[in-house]
């Protein structure tokens, strides 16, 4: 697991394991489709997901879907 995955799970309290196992390798259109035709709840606030990212974990490759406000410290939306 990466220093900012670990970073990032400690900081919404997510246990990887816990998370839905993401493909392996994962395409645009995988994370694409996760993100706009789902609907997922996100791991820090609980309001509805608009970002997906998969992180490399030590479960293997887990879904992270955040909204734009939590995932604002890994993206810049400007």
């Amino acid at each position: 697991m990466t220093e900012q995955t670990n970073a990032l799970l400690h900081l919404i309290k997510a246990e990887p394991s816990l998370l839905p196992a993401a493909p392996d390798p994962c395409s645009a259109k995988q994370m694409d489709h996760r993100r706009i035709d789902e609907v997922h709840v996100c791991l820090g606030c609980g309001e509805r997901a608009q970002c997906v990212y998969v992180a490399s974990t030590d479960a293997g490759p887990r879904w992270l879907d955040l909204c734009r406000k939590c995932a604002a410290p890994l993206y810049d939306f400007t």
